[in-house]
């Protein structure tokens, strides 16, 4: 499912959609915020230029909150199934905890060609 070469690995490991070799971005780490989202202009392996197409960035934020909302709705699930008496402030403030941490791999995640 996740052997090199394919789709899901490539959009996971940030690697050239087409060949699935080269880097994608200058710096695949999302957390060094300096360069979060700097893409290369062309793929190193595979000398294909990463252009976008028009209405690209419109389908990045359509799977950013799709990935935000199903981390919502997957932690609500689970503290309401697991702790029932929980306190409410203690979920939104796993849950906000959690959508910040993950935001720069969203972020990143939703950059990339294959996702949006």
């Amino acid at each position: 499912m996740l052997a090199k070469g394919t789709k899901l690995y490539s959009i996971l490991k940030f690697k050239c959609p087409h060949c699935h070799e080269g880097e994608f971005f200058v710096d695949r780490n999302p957390y060094h915020l300096q360069r979060a989202g700097n893409v290369l202009s062309a793929c190193p392996s595979c000398k294909r230029a990463f252009s976008k197409e028009p209405g690209f960035y419109y389908g990045g934020m359509y799977i950013s909150y799709g990935l935000s909302v199903a981390v919502f709705v997957a932690v609500w699930v689970s503290f309401s199934a697991l702790w029932p008496n929980l306190p409410l402030w203690v979920t939104f403030t796993t849950i906000a905890v959690l959508l910040i941490a993950l935001a720069p791999w969203f972020y990143a995640l939703t950059k990339y060609p294959g996702t949006g």
